[in-house]
């Protein structure tokens, strides 16, 4: 009897209890990992409601970005050119000594002149294709009472003082004259403000507009799970818990629907420079888009994923503490 009894004790000590085991084992095990959240957006009207909103606001944001960056380089290229150089014409007179006498005076004026690094004259070949649209393919230009043009660069644009120039040009030759484009630089200037302002009118509407989306697809959502969230509050969750959990899925639908939105504009923008290169105009001509432009638009998704979860964050916290 009494071996009876150690052999029980001992099969008990060495033996656990099978409840105390799998409390260990569990212990031992790693936690799982679910991707599937507590709260999921709904996956009917409102997350593609909200995929398309983001989507086409990426793509006018990229386009209207493009639009402008490329504004600006045009601008940037043609001021440079401009107050870089400037052209001087000179009249023909009835005399062809005279008129090359006067052009040779003239030519050496502003060759010494401070703060010129060049003068050339323009050729017959380089006036006749000024000439050619207008005019057509068989100009002499011999036959014309056409002004020789004269391309004089300076150093200092900002520094120069035409006026002065002006003067003392008229001392040297009464039929040489300054074409200033100050005044042309000054108004392409008002122009690309006034297409700047529009732009920025359009980027304003198309975020007031992704905002509302945001705040809607939201709420939708918020509204759908209403349920689930008040047992959330029962067990302890917090609003903030709530709220990045629904962040975090929000945020990952901008993500690719701002991915689509780029890849769809890239094209697009292509398209238009393209059409604009080929205007033949030198204003248009100007127009470079280079890589740091292009690094602007394929980081358009990523801001939108920002502000996308920023808005829905402080919309979802706000509906939450009215729950």
């Amino acid at each position: 009897m009494e071996n009876i009894d150690k052999q029980f004790k001992a099969h008990h000590i060495a033996k656990p209890k099978p409840e105390v085991a799998k409390v260990k084992a569990l212990r031992k095990q790693q936690p799982v990992v679910d991707d599937v959240s507590e709260l999921p957006i709904d996956e009917g009207y409102s997350k593609t409601f909200l995929r398309v909103c983001v989507g086409v606001a990426v793509f006018l944001v990229a386009i209207t970005l493009a639009g402008v960056l490329g504004i600006n380089s045009m601008f940037e290229n043609s001021r440079r050119q401009v107050v870089s150089n400037f052209t001087v014409q000179v009249l023909p007179m009835p005399n062809y000594e005279e008129s090359r006498d006067d052009l040779l005076n003239v030519v050496h004026f502003l060759e010494k002149y401070p703060d010129v690094e060049q003068v050339s004259v323009l050729s017959d070949e380089d006036l006749r294709a000024l000439l050619e649209p207008w005019l057509g393919n068989n100009v002499d230009v011999e036959l014309l009472p056409i002004p020789k043009l004269l391309d004089v660069k300076i150093s200092s644009g900002h520094l120069f003082d035409y006026k002065e120039l002006a003067v003392r040009l008229s001392e040297v030759s009464s039929n040489a004259s300054i074409n200033d484009h100050n005044m042309w630089l000054s108004r392409l200037l008002r122009f690309i403000n006034s297409l700047k302002m529009l732009a920025l009118t359009v980027l304003i509407l198309v975020l007031c507009a992704t905002v509302m989306s945001i705040i809607y697809a939201a709420k939708t959502s918020l509204n759908v799970h209403k349920d689930t969230i008040n047992i959330l509050h029962i067990i302890g969750a917090t609003d903030e818990y709530i709220a990045i959990n629904y962040v975090k899925q929000i945020a990952r639908v901008a993500l690719f629907a701002g991915v689509i939105g780029m890849i769809v504009s890239v094209p697009a923008i292509m398209v238009v420079g393209n059409m604009a290169k080929g205007i033949e105009a030198g204003i248009f001509n100007s127009v470079s888009f280079g890589a740091n432009e292009w690094l602007y638009i394929l980081l358009l998704p990523i801001g939108g994923m920002l502000v996308v979860g920023g808005v829905a964050y402080i919309a979802i916290m706000k509906a939450l503490r009215k729950l």
